[in-house]
């Protein structure tokens, strides 16, 4: 009996010296691969005249244990992402294709980065500058990792890729809520059913300018970039809005502003500011050129922006957008 025991306590002991052992080892294969990877949405704060915005584009080497040599990790760009991305979302709405961006907008400090020994994480940085973007259309920064020094990248789909598709903003960019309505101008008012959207997406021009589409102009109709409108945001609180397109003949009656703050009434740490836009405008749809429809749009736009004031100014320049 006292040799079945004995026999046992070993058996255990040798079980459990094995299991130890075991967690000493790698559990997986260590892979280089981005943290944010298929298509990640980046929100970045204008600046004005080509000021640059960094921005960390962070690499990962995954596994169980530690890393333990230094690993050089090298990207390229991958322009037949982008292509087969565009097909597959939007099939034959060519106008709604991604753009890569411009080399003129952005600029990689190195196109290699290193993951140091006892580490597991490292970062591209990559510089934007925006100046002059036109936001009409959409612009994706395809890239893919082509090399390392040690292990290789991840051969899971999308993981050793990342499109970063780059959303500029400024305090007056973004979704509004509309409360303003669109009219048949050669009609009494009264007669009619007004046209209505409950919301309107505004993009960056500069740090004191956005666009939005006129009146009830669908925002990814074909012809959108015709009722383009440009909004000047005024010291005076005015609101001056323009078009390009002469057709349309836009012009606008009234444009006001305001701005006001308060904190959360339940975590007070998040701070909400409050744009408020009072517009009145007319303009052409000239869809049907032959048939002009005249329209007039009055009314406000309200946009709601959060803030956390725990978090430093500089750390919400640039967002990850989930």
């Amino acid at each position: 009996m006292k040799r079945i025991y004995y026999l046992t306590g070993l058996l255990l002991v040798t079980i459990i010296s094995a299991c130890n052992k075991e967690w000493e080892n790698e559990l997986f294969t260590k892979y280089v691969a981005f943290t944010k990877n298929g298509v990640v949405q980046i929100a970045v704060k204008y600046k004005e005249e080509g000021g640059k915005i960094p921005v960390k584009i962070p690499i990962v080497l995954s596994g169980s244990t530690a890393n333990s040599n230094d690993v050089q990790v090298t990207i390229a760009l991958d322009k037949d992402t982008i292509q087969n991305l565009n097909f597959d979302r939007f099939r034959l709405r060519e106008d709604l294709y991604f753009k890569e961006l411009p080399t003129d907008f952005y600029n990689f400090e190195s196109l290699t980065a290193t993951i140091p020994k006892g580490a597991n994480t490292s970062y591209l940085v990559l510089d934007l500058k925006l100046e002059g973007i036109d936001l009409v259309n959409k612009y994706i920064l395809p890239i893919q990792i082509v090399s390392t020094s040690l292990y290789s990248p991840s051969p899971l789909k999308h993981y050793k890729k990342s499109l970063i598709n780059i959303v500029p903003f400024n305090d007056y960019s973004g979704r509004y809520s509309v409360s303003g309505a669109v009219w048949d101008r050669t009609r009494d008012e009264r007669s009619q059913i007004a046209l209505t959207v409950p919301y309107r997406n505004t993009w960056v021009v500069n740090e004191k300018s956005i666009f939005f589409y006129a009146g009830v102009s669908e925002e990814e109709a074909v012809d959108r970039a015709t009722y383009k409108l440009k909004a000047i945001f005024n010291s005076d609180s005015t609101v001056t809005l323009s078009s390009d397109n002469p057709d349309i003949h836009f012009s606008q009656q009234k444009g006001t502003f305001t701005v006001s703050k308060r904190m959360d009434d339940v975590q007070p740490y998040l701070e909400k500011t409050y744009t408020t836009v009072y517009l009145e405008y007319q303009y052409d749809d000239i869809t049907n050129p032959s048939y002009p429809l005249k329209y007039r749009y009055a009314g406000s736009m309200v946009l709601e922006r959060v803030k956390n004031i725990q978090i430093p100014e500089e750390d919400q320049q640039v967002q990850i957008i989930e």
